[in-house]
């Protein structure tokens, strides 16, 4: 099998298994308990997270919070915040190409919660328009939230300069989902005030994610109970989940030179060889991230490419995993300006660390097994 679908979820590695195994036999205890063996689990807790501050360069200005994956701490983080802000700021800035974890709480804040949303203009790039950003903020906006890369097309979203629009307006709280950034890109933090995190998707488990917020006074907890974790996330930390975390966060930020260019190499070798065929498009813009690269067949439906991908051994995608199955026109493409046809006939290829040059070459060769066989179809 060749597995080009990364950016759904990744491999996990193995040491990131076995430091999960091996925290649940020898440090089972509850973090909370009073007792020395609890009291010990509590130290490695606060160990985790003193880790994963020195590894990402938080500098010791941000709270660390353990979280089942990056849907829980948007949530988590999107709600808490739009809830503290309610009386003093109650519009929020998105776009349409967020993630459902993100869109689907900014429509039901806005029309179960009462809140005013605004999206940001896109341009053709795929990116935001950050001069229509800029004509969209007031003192009334407490919160704007854009991913850092696009999972659908692999943008790297202008977050920097999101920063700078913002440092006019103290109320707005700017949270990012860097969901396909860590361990694929550089990242800059810098006045970032909340971030999300999701280990699958850097060869990490499923079921483990960050909620990384600089004020904890800003955000209203949504979860009740003991008071683990701020008081934003009550509930027994899953100490084995939390270590093997760091473990997988350590060895993505250990290679990330190595992996960036790694991923360039074989971006552009994909590319090359794409440009070659008639009717095949490549939605991707050039100066995306370099491991996801969006490409349309149009006539053909992209459901119908997976399939024959799929039957050839090759994994690849239509849209993000937690939208493909609607049936609906993709929104980052429409926003894009793309055409239906090449929307319903795109699909997604992504890689990792895992994945090899012959991994690529065998892709290759199925590729043009795949347009032999619906050449006849493309517009």
């Amino acid at each position: 099998m060749i597995y080009l679908d990364n950016a759904a979820t990744t491999k996990a590695d193995q040491d990131v298994i076995d430091s999960f195994v091996k925290v649940n036999q020898s440090l089972y205890f509850n973090p909370n308990s009073p007792h020395q063996a609890g009291l010990q689990a509590e130290q490695v807790l606060k160990q985790a997270k003193e880790e994963i501050d020195s590894v990402l360069n938080l500098n010791h200005l941000y709270h660390i919070v353990f979280t089942s994956g990056a849907t829980e701490s948007n949530n988590m983080a999107l709600k808490g915040i739009a809830y503290r802000k309610r009386e003093t700021a109650n519009e929020i800035i998105t776009s349409v190409l967020e993630h459902p974890s993100v869109l689907e709480v900014m429509r039901y804040l806005e029309e179960k919660q009462g809140f005013k949303l605004k999206y940001v203009d896109v341009k053709s790039d795929g990116k935001i328009d950050t001069e229509h950003l800029k004509s969209l903020m007031s003192d009334k906006v407490g919160l704007v939230t854009c991913m850092y890369v696009n999972n659908i097309m692999g943008q790297i979203q202008p977050i920097q300069d999101i920063v700078n629009i913002l440092k006019d307006y103290p109320r707005a709280h700017l949270h990012v989902d860097a969901v396909q950034a860590l361990g694929k890109v550089s990242m800059n933090l810098n006045g970032v005030d909340s971030l999300s995190l999701s280990g699958h998707k850097f060869n990490g488990l499923k079921g483990q994610g960050l909620l990384i917020i600089k004020n904890i006074q800003t955000i209203e907890p949504v979860v009740h109970g003991g008071g683990q974790e701020y008081g934003l996330r009550s509930g027994t930390v899953n100490l084995p989940m939390a270590v093997s975390m760091v473990k997988s966060i350590k060895l993505t930020m250990g290679r990330l030179d190595e992996a960036s260019r790694k991923l360039i190499k074989m971006n552009q070798s994909v590319r090359t060889f794409l440009e070659e065929f008639r009717g095949v498009y490549i939605n991707s813009p050039k100066d995306s991230a370099p491991q996801i690269i969006n490409v349309s067949f149009p006539g053909v439906k992209g459901e119908v490419l997976v399939n024959a991908f799929s039957k050839h051994g090759v994994m690849i995608s239509t849209t993000s995993a937690c939208s493909s199955k609607r049936g609906k026109l993709n929104e980052v493409l429409l926003a894009m300006g793309v055409p239906d046809a090449r929307i319903e006939a795109s699909i997604r290829i992504s890689m990792g660390v895992h994945t090899t040059e012959e991994d690529i070459q065998r892709f290759k060769e199925v590729f043009e097994q795949v347009y032999e066989e619906v050449k006849e179809l493309l517009k």
